[in-house]
């Protein structure tokens, strides 16, 4: 039986409310996920725009 390798996640902001969450949540997402979801607009990964965030809450 083989092990699943665990999958890479990444924090984030949301930018915009939807399929991640609403605006200004840091959420982890799935390091395969990351290029189109910053594509799309819906999050940042930046650490300032994280930290941002965080210090809202």
């Amino acid at each position: 039986m083989a092990t699943k390798k665990p999958q890479a996640s990444v924090k984030a902001r949301v930018l915009m409310d939807g399929l991640y969450g609403r605006v200004d949540d840091v959420v982890e997402i799935p390091a395969a996920e990351l290029q189109q979801a910053e594509a799309s607009g819906q999050i940042d990964a930046h650490p300032d725009a994280v930290a941002y965030a965080e210090s809202l809450k």
